[in-house]
């Protein structure tokens, strides 16, 4: 009897989760010119879709200056796939195999269909543009770099870190979904402006 109360509670307590968090759009913070990289280790959710097909999975990452290890992991946590960038290159292992290639965009094109630009992104989901490369805003305050149209979703109740970060290029959208930042180092230019 108590099983089946906590089986028809656990539904709207899970909503309630959900509902507790108030998101809203942000602008990218400019980087200042001598801005320094700092280590994170966030949690969340991945969904990519591409050309109409999507995948959803969770997803570990631990993001030093020198390197990145990002785990892939279905939705009920077990590891599917590996990936691990220095600056040899970065390594890729799932369904027991190994592959190597001299970044992330082109190993993922390569064994995923798709690019998952995780040097960009290393600043992108901590709100701010890559430091090596041109960028331009839209008018709602949405980043634009190297191709991808970047959109940035803080809680309202914590500015500093988003929440969810959304990309998009040619028939590709990838949204990270930041539930969990175990380590968060604030850059030095770490300011918030809220999207018009």
């Amino acid at each position: 009897m108590i099983v089946r109360w906590l089986l028809l509670l656990l539904p709207l307590w899970l909503l309630a989760g959900c509902a507790s968090f108030q998101e809203v759009p942000s602008t990218a913070a400019p980087l200042q010119p001598q801005v320094q990289d700092q280590p994170f280790d966030v949690a969340g959710r991945l969904a990519v879709n591409l050309d109409g097909k999507g995948h959803v999975a969770g997803f570990d990452w631990q993001h030093t200056v020198d390197d990145d290890q990002l785990a892939i992991k279905t939705p009920v946590g077990n590891t599917v796939a590996s990936l691990h960038r220095d600056r040899y290159g970065v390594t890729l292992l799932a369904d027991g195999q190994q592959q190597f290639a001299s970044d992330v965009e082109t190993l993922t094109e390569r064994q995923l269909g798709w690019p998952l630009p995780l040097a960009n992104l290393v600043w992108w989901v901590r709100g701010h543009p890559a430091p090596q490369f041109p960028y331009t805003t839209t008018p709602e305050g949405h980043l634009q770099q190297q191709g991808w149209l970047i959109r940035i979703h803080r809680d309202a109740a914590n500015l500093a870190q988003p929440r969810r970060v959304e990309l998009e290029r040619e028939g590709l959208t990838i949204r990270l979904v930041l539930s969990d930042w175990r380590q968060f180092v604030p850059l030095q230019s770490d300011t918030v402006v809220p999207a018009p």
